[in-house]
């Protein structure tokens, strides 16, 4: 019991080193994540394979997958030709094409895996930002993919945490959520973040990352925005690259029904629409390897072996033995609420949301039954806690995937900690309306 404890410690030593070398750029990033991997692998919390298995993670190779979709997209020209028509849709209007993109991607994602939704938008994202010059990657990124995550807490096939509560509340209880029983708080939710977003998050993003909106953003050789005249100056539109226009729209399409319908993992998808990319001549391979922003996949993979690594311990049930510990034999069932989503959500934040939900949800579950509670509502604000946190790019593989628009570890927590208050105020006034904790 000991070493298990000790094991806790220095986890929790660990993960406070990195965030703060993230927070502060003592050090490149990139090597403070390799340093966090290397230290639970040095302090025998798990073995060297476990804590760099995130470079064989699926979220790893769909995000490479991707930024080679998306240079074919840019070699054959695609990538002007749809983010100039988003851009003329939206009348170039930054704020509208936010809103736009993410009540999009919020409908999406309650009927497909958030990590595609996400997937299939952020080269969109960059055509966009390249063709328009009133629109920036970092703007557009985070808000657009969170509303694909509060879209996927509203119906049960929304988000894996949905599905993994599930599974353990009826192998525990018997009991099962319906389709539905998401939509009421999570719809609330969700049009909260869309007005919060258009009324304070728009002004607050643009004064975080102020004049850093193009740092960190690979836009392959350009260095600026691309406009009409540069765009048939430099993309003849029957050139050879032009002629693969075609072609390249034939796998992008492929790719996304096989997303939606998930007939292989989202990484197999990705990588064999990357490697068809480059059997079709689409892009090049010497070039698009040199292009590609290795600094993200590195930072990524070790971002998801700092997580395996905190997985290794026992967090989540050493904090779930503390919150009963500390709530004595008849807790007021709303303060108890309270308390459980807010742990969900803070540990949520570096940890994956299933895992954390899987970690949860029999403690809650154990609890709820001793004191006579109501099991669903408390089981709800597990899922919607732990899908919900998004203030590291630890927290699950949607957040984590944003990194390719250039963002600091501290944007995350500036722009995101406020908007997750917001939602724990809604959660605790909200669930128990729909349904009673008792």
């Amino acid at each position: 019991m000991t070493e298990f404890f000790s094991n806790e410690v220095i986890a929790i030593i660990i993960l406070a080193a990195c965030v703060v070398l993230f927070i502060t750029n003592w050090i490149n990033t990139c090597v403070a994540a390799a340093l966090g991997c290397l230290a639970f692998t040095l302090t025998g919390i798990c073995s060297f394979n476990e804590a760099f298995s995130g470079f064989s993670s699926n979220v790893v190779i769909l995000i490479f997958s991707m930024l080679i979709v998306g240079d074919a997209m840019a070699e054959t020209g695609a990538d002007w030709l749809i983010g100039n028509f988003a851009a003329r849709i939206s009348k170039n209007n930054e704020r509208l094409f936010i809103f736009a993109g993410a009540l999009v991607g919020g409908l999406m994602s309650m009927w497909m895996a958030n990590t595609a939704v996400v997937a299939c938008f952020l080269p969109i994202l960059a055509s966009v930002s390249r063709a328009s010059p009133n629109m920036t990657m970092k703007n557009m990124t985070m808000s657009i993919t969170f509303g694909a995550m509060y879209g996927g807490t509203c119906t049960l096939v929304g988000s894996t945490s949905q599905v993994a509560a599930q599974g353990v509340m009826y192998e525990l209880t018997g009991i099962e959520f319906k389709m539905f029983d998401f939509m009421p708080v999570g719809a609330i939710m969700f049009a909260a973040f869309l007005v919060w977003e258009q009324l304070i998050g728009y002004r607050m993003g643009e004064k975080i990352w102020g004049d850093r909106q193009h740092e960190g953003i690979r836009y392959d050789k350009l260095t600026g925005k691309l406009d009409v005249d540069s765009f048939h100056a430099n993309h003849p539109m029957h050139d050879n690259k032009a002629r693969k226009r075609p072609v390249f729209a034939a796998i992008f399409v492929v790719m996304i029904i096989f997303f939606v319908f998930e007939w292989l993992p989202v990484g197999v998808t990705a990588l064999s629409a990357a490697m068809l990319c480059f059997i079709t001549g689409c892009a090049d391979p010497k070039e698009t390897i040199r292009r590609l922003d290795w600094h993200c996949v590195f930072f990524l993979g070790c971002c998801m072996g700092i997580a395996a690594g905190i997985e290794a311990t026992d967090l989540g049930e050493m904090m779930g033995r503390l919150i009963t510990s500390l709530l004595g034999p008849n807790p007021e069932p709303r303060l108890f609420f309270a308390i459980v989503v807010t742990t969900v959500m803070f540990t949520s934040n570096f940890l994956a949301n299933a895992t954390t939900t899987v970690i949860f949800c029999p403690i809650v579950i154990a609890t709820c039954q001793s004191y006579g509670f109501n099991i669903m509502p408390f089981c709800l604000g597990v899922v919607y806690a732990a899908n919900l946190a998004c203030a590291t790019p630890f927290a699950h593989a949607q957040v984590t995937m944003t990194l390719v628009a250039g963002y600091r570890f501290s944007d995350y927590v500036k722009f995101n900690l406020p908007v997750q208050i917001l939602m724990l105020v809604i959660m605790i006034i909200f669930v128990p309306v729909f349904f009673p904790l008792m």
